[in-house]
């Protein structure tokens, strides 16, 4: 068994419940199977005794002073032999036996009047004699039964409450299953609701829960209220710093250009290149920003319409390069990621491909992620980790600043996935971003 299934608390409960409807049906069977012996024995002694009554009102003395029965007993099993109910009278010199008290069968007639365990022959009966006078004589009356009769129709009733105790354990089971899927809802429910907030449906749990969980659904509410306000916290940082950082950027800059223009291209170029690395370096921090305050936020984000959005831009920023673009990305395809941070990721990707591929560029989908395909020259497996370091650039001859596949690969590491570069089949490379699930 699984170490879910053992964690389970629907299978705890159902366990639980099982143990007590088995328990339960073990304990009410033996207690009814032996309420119904005693009753059935009291029954079965009562209708003895009314044989027993019966045989003293029956009995007569002749003229010699000896017994006899006037005629048969009501229960025609006496007349049987060996039927398993037997009668016998004996004093006065005289023992009278019923007909099933075949050849030299007799009854041991018991000292007291209280029910006995005896033997006729070899069969065990149930048995009872009864001390008294006939006109004067005195007697013993004795009537035993076998007990094997007794022991059969307790036999009989013990298979049928097998049975019906049995349907009743698999119905009690039923129900408890039926209750504690009924008693479960909610906690399925609320499972749905955290499904749907993390895939951005909703922004809090449905506070209409059973009481038991309304402590849970409160504080988990007031803690995406809390993360609520410190993304929005964050990025509203995040705007101030690019803007504090743009602003004397740009007037640097402009410093820069104006000392190329009186001649001192020297310190002017210097200045320049620093700025584009301060540039980088501010885009790419800004970007991770962006990203730490979405992660988490539970965004699922439809591909195909955001793909042809960015396709179709990048075909005409690259419209010289004639470059043939296939997409085999299902209808429907969503990515756990915040839509503009997977428009950076594949933009990045695909404006990538575009710089490098010769002819044709493949972009294919699957639940777990994108992988961008092209024909060019590929990147060698020793230089694949350089890559993604921030502002390294395999030509700088060709127009970029370094930063798209590390960018992109940053992103991917926010959302708990990753950007993995391999060879293509037929040469190029293939870009696979790959989401967490």
């Amino acid at each position: 068994m699984s170490e879910g299934w053992r964690n389970s608390l629907r299978f705890r409960l159902i366990v639980g419940s099982a143990v007590g409807v088995i328990l339960a049906v073990l304990l009410a069977g033996l207690f009814i199977g032996n309420l119904y012996r005693v009753h059935t024995t009291d029954r079965f002694q009562s209708e003895l005794d009314h044989h027993l009554g019966e045989l003293r009102a029956l009995i007569a003395i002749d003229a010699q002073g000896r017994p006899r029965v006037t005629q048969p007993l009501s229960d025609p099993q006496f007349n049987l032999a060996r039927s398993g109910l037997y009668w016998q009278i004996d004093g006065s010199g005289a023992r009278l036996r019923s007909p099933s008290l075949a050849g030299d069968l007799s009854i041991v007639p018991a000292t007291d009047d209280g029910w006995k365990s005896g033997r006729v022959a070899r069969e065990a009966v149930r048995m009872r004699s009864m001390h008294t006078r006939v006109a004067g004589r005195p007697l013993t009356l004795s009537i035993a039964s076998s007990q094997q009769l007794l022991d059969e129709q307790v036999a009989r009733f013990h298979k049928d409450l097998i049975l019906s105790m049995t349907a009743v354990g698999l119905l009690l089971l039923a129900g408890a299953a039926a209750l504690v899927r009924f008693g479960l809802t909610p906690v399925r429910r609320l499972g749905e609701d955290v499904a749907r907030l993390r895939n951005g449906e909703t922004e809090r749990l449905d506070p209409h829960v059973p009481s038991e969980f309304m402590p849970i659904v409160g504080r988990f509410n007031a803690l995406l209220d809390g993360q609520a306000q410190l993304i929005t916290r964050a990025r509203t940082e995040s705007g101030n710093l690019a803007h504090n950082l743009r602003t004397p950027l740009a007037l640097i800059i402009d410093e820069a250009e104006q000392l190329r223009l009186t001649g001192n291209a020297g310190a002017s170029e210097f200045l320049l290149k620093r700025c584009a690395v301060m540039q980088r370096q501010i885009d790419y921090h800004l970007a991770r920003a962006a990203a730490a305050g979405t992660r988490g936020a539970g965004t699922l984000t439809e591909v195909r319409p955001l793909l042809a959005q960015i396709v179709e831009a990048l075909q005409r920023l690259h419209a010289d390069r004639k470059i043939a673009v296939e997409i085999a990305v299902p209808a429907g395809l969503r990515l756990p990621c915040d839509p503009g941070d997977l428009a950076e990721i594949l933009s990045n990707l695909i404006d990538n491909a575009f710089k490098w591929a010769n002819r044709r560029i493949t972009i294919t989908g699957a639940p777990d992620g994108i992988e961008i395909g092209d024909d060019g020259p590929g990147i060698p497996a020793d230089q694949r980790e350089a890559v993604l370091a921030v502002g390294k650039r395999l030509d700088p001859d060709t127009p970029g600043t370094g930063l798209g596949l590390a960018a992109a690969a940053d992103l991917l590491r926010f959302y708990g996935g990753r950007l993995l570069l391999r060879d293509r089949d037929g040469g190029g490379l293939r870009a696979a971003a790959h989401f967490a699930p």
